[in-house]
């Protein structure tokens, strides 16, 4: 049995401030050549250690295709899509035959011009396998689920957990799908339903209500003998691309009338739900409040509108400016991407005191930024092994980086924009987090993997940035549908 493994992952944005270039998808930890995909022990936190993890258990030979992974961003050119993509499928036309085709796809993935480009990547790998060869894909929870996508897997499966902390485990589960298919013992049969819904972010953490409630309905699916799996996809919002929102997918054994049944079941569950999924829009300053109320520290602020792990810049200052105007004691801002202060606090050196102006320099939205006289505690070259559970074990790369502390507030500033995922990076530095009494995080979600063992108190809020989640704001000419919480009286589910 020959089985195929590869991917090409990115969130693509049309209002990210830069273009995803052609090297992007090819210098990142996340990436590897077909060869390197071999040598992996298959213990890390990713989709793909999970195919390999999953096929290496049943003796399977791994046809390695290559993975392909560029930080959320800008969409890509057509042409730089077309080329990521034949590095994927060369290796696969030369591999051929092969008995099944595993990927891993973010799945809200667009080009210019290719709204649906996973639906692109599998119609391109089914043109070359044929219609009989099983291709099975693993998206990420924060997918937008176009038709072409739907047309040319056999099975979808996304990631039941927000953070992602489940990749292996679904790489797992695909990987043991493709082998049921191959030896006949499964005969996969997908159901789809859009939602025509924009799900507010912090009402997709599984491990509170009401997604924990989302994710139950799930599990019961999964109980149904002839449930294969059932996932939802909460969509990702800052695409403008005509598949942008929720869906719902079911895989059964043999019956495609039972899987599109039940996917618009669990659909039409979700939108009876509608307001569930939204939240009233919250300030930083009224956040703080809140959080000295409540008394439970570290108070930790998710600066969502400025999470680097959607695409935004993670430079904004609001919160930092905050931080000092309120004089705050024990206070951390995580992480800022400023290269040109990184630079000129790395020459001046640990121990030294510099003058900076911090932040505030992609755009317009995101500063000013703000000046600050700081020592600068260490210097990193901004290389660190996470902790996990999310990403456990992968080595991440945040460019030249320092940490500088004001008065009572530090800072870290980092080269290469990535959200806080754990406390690997802040200990690198010397910084106790657990010590912190007030924390921002350039995250909306995956933070809490490693920080939600420590914090006091949690609020998602909405400082500048241009990755608002107040989706009335962002320019959209392409939704080519309603979509509620926008047009509320004017969208409908099927």
């Amino acid at each position: 049995m020959r089985i195929a493994i590869g991917g090409i992952e990115h969130e693509s944005s049309n209002f990210a401030l830069l273009e995803t270039p052609f090297e992007a998808f090819f210098g990142h930890s996340r990436s590897c050549q077909p060869k390197e995909l071999l040598t992996r022990t298959g213990e890390i936190n990713t989709i793909i250690d999970g195919f390999i993890k999953g096929l290496r258990l049943e003796g399977v030979e791994i046809v390695p295709l290559g993975w392909f992974h560029a930080p959320s961003g800008r969409q890509p050119t057509r042409g730089t899509h077309e080329a990521v993509k034949e590095s994927l499928l060369a290796p696969l036309r030369n591999s051929m035959p092969v008995d099944g085709v595993l990927l891993s796809l973010h799945g809200a993935y667009s080009a210019e011009t290719v709204d649906d480009a996973d639906g692109d990547i599998l119609q391109s790998v089914r043109a070359v396998v044929g219609r009989a060869c099983p291709v099975i894909a693993v998206h990420d929870l924060h997918c937008n689920i176009g038709k072409t996508m739907v047309e040319n897997a056999t099975a979808l499966i996304v990631e039941d957990t927000y953070p992602h902390v489940d990749m292996s485990e679904r790489g797992v589960e695909a990987a043991n799908m493709m082998i049921q298919t191959i030896r006949g013992e499964v005969r996969p049969t997908l159901g789809w339903c859009p939602i025509p819904l924009f799900w507010s972010a912090e009402k997709m953490i599984t491990s509170e209500e009401p997604m924990s409630l989302a994710i139950e309905q799930l599990l019961e699916l999964e109980k149904h003998p002839d449930v294969l799996t059932a996932s939802i996809g909460v969509g990702y919002q800052w695409a403008d691309v005509n598949c942008a929102g929720a869906a719902t997918l079911v895989v059964t054994d043999g019956d495609s009338a039972a899987a599109q049944k039940k996917a618009e079941d669990l659909a039409q569950w979700i939108w009876i739900r509608r307001d569930c999924w939204q939240r009233e829009l919250l300030s930083a300053g009224q956040a703080l409040i809140e959080g000295e109320k409540i008394a439970k520290y570290p108070i930790i602020l998710a600066d969502q509108a400025d999470n680097s792990g959607g695409g935004a810049p993670s430079d904004s200052t609001e919160i930092l400016r905050l931080f000092i105007e309120q004089n705050l004691k024990n206070a951390a801002v995580l992480y800022i991407a400023d290269p040109e202060t990184a630079d000129k606090a790395t020459e001046a050196g640990k121990g030294q005191i510099v003058e900076v102006e911090v932040g505030g320099k992609s755009h317009a939205t995101q500063g000013p930024p703000v000046s600050m006289r700081a020592e600068v505690l260490a210097v990193s070259d901004g290389r660190v092994v996470c902790d996990g559970p999310m990403f456990a074990g992968l080595e991440v790369d945040h460019g030249k980086s320092v940490l500088l502390k004001q008065g009572g507030i530090y800072v870290i500033v980092i080269s290469l924009a990535h959200q806080p995922v754990d406390l690997a990076f802040p200990r690198s530095l010397g910084l106790d987090c657990g010590s912190m009494q007030y924390i921002c995080v350039k995250s909306t979600g995956h933070f809490r993997s490693g920080f939600g063992p420590i914090a006091g108190s949690i609020f998602n809020v909405d400082a500048a940035g241009i990755f608002t989640q107040d989706f009335s704001k962002i320019p959209f000419t392409r939704l080519g549908r309603d979509i509620y919480p926008m047009n509320p009286k004017t969208c409908f589910l099927i």
